[in-house]
Formats: structure tokens, C-alpha cells, sequence
């Protein structure tokens, strides 16, 4: 799918054909916004937008196009795992691509307004001051060698699994990295597929893990839920505490 001018404007921060799973038969889904404080149901279709997110100021690149290519072919790979169907070798990269992909936009998800102080080097030897938005820090970020990638940890070559659970919400912090005891390597990759199923990658989680709670602590703006599942009081609770943090 081709990247239009009404898709960089309206920009998802959490993938719309991935939070679909959660929404009703009007399409409307559940939403706390923790850097606004304030929740609300609305259309997954218009969940978690914030326009122009990912236009970078200073770098040429089209992060939003990149990131459509990245959920054309994660979200069918999602939706087969959803019904139970095996992957090919190309679809779990493709979901591994798309996980890291949610993983850098829940790094930045409460950054979306904050504009850094740069300067740049021009090829004709001018030193220009200018600004960083989110896509030009995404965009840089990539580069960095201390940024965890899945993609760099052999995930295909791990066992997956789907597990049946109940009342799962998702957000921006869905991806979870499991490790055995602190300072050892990740173990176990987890991410809400549905409400009701769960990826894990790796080794097996305990039963009765906190797994929403968890979630809403590694979320930094945005958690989605069905229709009256998330109370919205907890939305301005939590940018409370964060904003005196």
C-alpha cells in the first residue's frame, strides 16, 4: 500500500490493523491516553493518530512509508496466528520486523512534541542550527549499537507459541522482554495478539502472570482495550504520578 498525505498526517502510533482485533461490532475500542490523562472509546480506525508523527525535519526519509511495508507484512502473518495457522520461515521474520517496529514507536510514544536542538553540516560546508522531531530521533536511532533489535537475537530459531488468556489489553509498551533474573539476557518475547491470545517467543511464562498491569507500567501513552474494559479514571491517575516522577 502506497504512503498518501492522509496517512502521514494521520499517523498511528500503534498499528490500526493490529488494535483492530480488539474492537466491537462498531469498530470502536477502548483508549487511555496517559500523557493527556483522559480515556475514551473511539474507532480503532482514529485510536492512538497523532498527525505528522513520524515527518522527520532534518533527515530525508520516509520513516511512515518504511513503517506501512513493515505492518503490509506483519499484520496478515498476525492474523494467521490468531487463527492458528503456521508460519513460513518469511512471515515470522516479517513478524519480528514488526515487533521491533513497535518497540521503537513505544520508546518515543510520549515524545511526540518534543523538538531538539541540532546542528547540521550541509554538503556545501554550511553550518546550519536547526531541530530533531520524532521521525529524525527514530530515524537515528537506528543506528545506535546499545538499542535492543529481536531481529538480532535468532527469534525464528526460538519456540513459539500461542496461549489462550483472558481480558488482555495491548498498548504501546505491548512488546515484553522476559529475563530470568535481572542482568541476564532476554529469554522470552511476549506480545497481545487479541484479547484472548497471547505470542510468546521462547521460554514459557508462569501462570497468573500480571500481564495487563505489566503492560500498563511499560506503556508510555497509549493502552487499548475492548469496550469497557479499561477505566478511564486511571488515565489522569497516571499522568499524575509520571508528571511528578
Amino acid at each position: 500500500m502506497a504512503t498518501t498525505e492522509n496517512d502521514v498526517k494521520n499517523a498511528h502510533m500503534v498499528s490500526a490493523g493490529y488494535i483492530r482485533a480488539w474492537a466491537d461490532k462498531r469498530n470502536v475500542v477502548d483508549v487511555l491516553d496517559l500523557q493527556e490523562g483522559r480515556g475514551y472509546p473511539v474507532s480503532y480506525k482514529s485510536a492512538t493518530v497523532v498527525n505528522y508523527v513520524y515527518d522527520p525535519n532534518l533527515l530525508a526519509r520516509n520513516l511512515e512509508g518504511d513503517y506501512s511495508d513493515i505492518e503490509n507484512a506483519g499484520t496478515p502473518a498476525l492474523v494467521k496466528m490468531r487463527n492458528g495457522e503456521p508460519l513460513t520461515e518469511a512471515e515470522a521474520h516479517a513478524v519480528i520486523a514488526f515487533l521491533d517496529m513497535h518497540l521503537d514507536r513505544g520508546r518515543y510514544a510520549d515524545r511526540t512534541k518534543v523538538r531538539a536542538p541540532a546542528v547540521a553540516l550541509t554538503k556545501d560546508g554550511r553550518i546550519l542550527q536547526t531541530e530533531l522531531a520524532l521521525g529524525d530521533a527514530l530515524l537515528l536511532s537506528q543506528s545506535f549499537q546499545d538499542v535492543l533489535r529481536l531481529s538480532s537475537l535468532g527469534l525464528e530459531h526460538w519456540p513459539w507459541h500461542v496461549r489462550e488468556e483472558k481480558g488482555l489489553a495491548t498498548g504501546d509498551g505491548a512488546v515484553l522482554l522476559w529475563r530470568t533474573t535481572d542482568g541476564a539476557e532476554v529469554s522470552t518475547i511476549s506480545f497481545p495478539l487479541s484479547p484472548t491470545q497471547l505470542l510468546v517467543i521462547g521460554e514459557d511464562l508462569p501462570d497468573n502472570v500480571p500481564l495487563n498491569p505489566l503492560l500498563a507500567q511499560n506503556s508510555k501513552r497509549w493502552i487499548v482495550g475492548t469496550r469497557g474494559s479499561l477505566d478511564f479514571s486511571k488515565a489522569a491517575v497516571i499522568a499524575a504520578r509520571r508528571s511528578r516522577e
